[in-house]
């Protein structure tokens, strides 16, 4: 169930480029916490582009600093091990690097953060969710 922030520079990403990412960093997502992308488990997974201007951004504390894309993935604490965040890392790093027309050969400026949170700190309209609803969800379950 990622909750993922995508914070990016102002035009780095079209409209239909935001669609598509969308779609990318859910499938990702969802892989590398081995949840199955029916439509009720999908239904848990958001995602958030927020785009900034270049001048809000301090690189070693001064202005004008490199534009970073910065990820913040919120995930179920137990959901991904240590080798699942390495290839959630990658695989990120390479989707952002494509939907941003970053060259294969450029140093792509891409930042991702994971954040693990307990079951009992996810609450979904109300009530609570776990990794476990996720892993082995009622066949019978509504999207959110």
């Amino acid at each position: 169930m990622p909750l993922t922030y995508v914070n990016y520079p102002t035009g780095t990403f079209s409209s239909s480029d935001r669609d598509a990412l969308a779609e990318e960093i859910t499938r990702i997502g969802l892989e590398c916490e081995e949840l199955q992308p029916t439509p009720f488990v999908r239904s848990t997974n958001w995602v958030f582009f927020r785009e900034y201007p270049e001048s809000h951004v301090y690189h070693g504390g001064r202005a004008a600093g490199r534009p970073v894309i910065a990820l913040e993935v919120n995930v179920f604490k137990g959901g991904l091990n240590v080798d699942a965040k390495k290839r959630l890392f990658r695989r990120f790093t390479d989707v952002i690097r494509t939907y941003a027309q970053i060259p294969d050969d450029a140093l792509a400026p891409v930042y991702v953060v994971v954040r693990d949170v307990q079951d009992s700190d996810w609450g979904v309209f109300g009530s609570t969710i776990t990794l476990q609803d996720l892993r082995s969800p009622d066949p019978n379950a509504v999207p959110f």
